[in-house]
């Protein structure tokens, strides 16, 4: 990594680290080290970073809450944004909503809910950042982030805000928003309705979520359900529910769940979501598309 990150980091203001280990940073809990991740605190030191690394042009990613991600054991020779920090919230008196990229899901709906605001409920199971959930236009329940969605705020590589003519695209889990911007900040309308029958509801979604997919360390479903089909079930159908490499394993409560157990690597990880999508084509003649995002060093 060029040293004049580090010397241009300090003299901005943003906070870093060196070699600082993904698994700290992702809830799979796997990973090597970021040669440099930075930690900006508002949405101007995340323009600034992102400056830094345009000046100087040297590779880079953006990390949210890590919910959704496995990082190689070898780690990245980049500079990592790590917007958690990012997390300020603003429940305004008209019904917007306005949240940074790094405010937790989960948190902000809670808030919201208890606020009597309805719009956003039935993502309260969704871990990770609001940047993240944008960016994969992540949902359940029929509900997908960008239903809501009134106004997001994006920053390209180089710290200018960003958005095509056209706006941004959204489809089932995922965006037209590219690798390497950042979400600053995105703003929600929601409506009025009473905080005890929303607490009520996010009560019974937690409940049914709790009931259905594991706990422990996981990166949530490892692979999009395919038009018509779940992917979980076309795991399970093959036999490997259970099955272990190394300290991950395929959950026996949902297949399309690999848990981190005992210590397990990233390349348990791997290696289990390799085997689950060769079985599944070769035995169910389906080709499945990972959700969750694999990060290895570019080459």
């Amino acid at each position: 990594m060029d040293r004049r990150v580090i010397e241009a980091l300090h003299e901005v203001g943003v906070p870093f680290r060196e070699n600082e280990p993904f698994s700290r940073h992702t809830s799979m809990g796997v990973g090597g080290p970021a040669a440099v991740m930075a930690f900006p605190r508002t949405q101007e030191e995340l323009r600034k970073t992102l400056a830094v690394r345009g000046d100087l042009g040297v590779p880079h990613r953006i990390l949210g809450g890590g919910s959704n991600l496995v990082v190689a054991e070898e780690g990245l020779d980049e500079l990592v944004v790590n917007t958690a920090d990012m997390r300020h919230v603003e429940v305004r008196d008209d019904g917007t909503v306005l949240a940074e990229g790094g405010a937790n899901v989960i948190r902000t709906v809670v808030r919201c809910c208890r606020a009597g605001w309805r719009g956003i409920e039935s993502a309260v199971g969704i871990p990770g950042s609001i940047g993240g959930a944008a960016v994969m236009n992540a949902g359940a329940y029929g509900f997908s982030i960008s239903d809501a969605l009134e106004e997001i705020v994006v920053y390209d590589e180089n710290g200018a805000r960003t958005e095509p003519p056209e706006g941004w695209r959204f489809h089932y889990r995922g965006s037209s928003i590219p690798e390497g911007t950042a979400v600053a900040s995105i703003t929600v309308r929601l409506r009025r309705d009473e905080p005890a029958v929303l607490e009520k509801e996010i009560r019974e979604l937690q409940l049914q979520r709790a009931r259905s997919q594991p706990g422990g360390r996981n990166a949530g479903c490892v692979f999009k359900n395919p038009p018509g089909l779940h992917a979980g079930k076309l795991v399970d159908e093959v036999g490997l529910k259970g099955t272990r490499r190394g300290g991950a394993v395929i959950s026996a409560r949902h297949a399309n769940f690999i848990v981190n157990e005992h210590g397990a690597a990233a390349g348990d990880v791997l290696a289990l979501l390799d085997l689950m999508r060769e079985a599944v084509a070769k035995k169910a003649g389906v080709e499945l598309e990972l959700e969750v995002k694999v990060w290895r060093p570019r080459a």
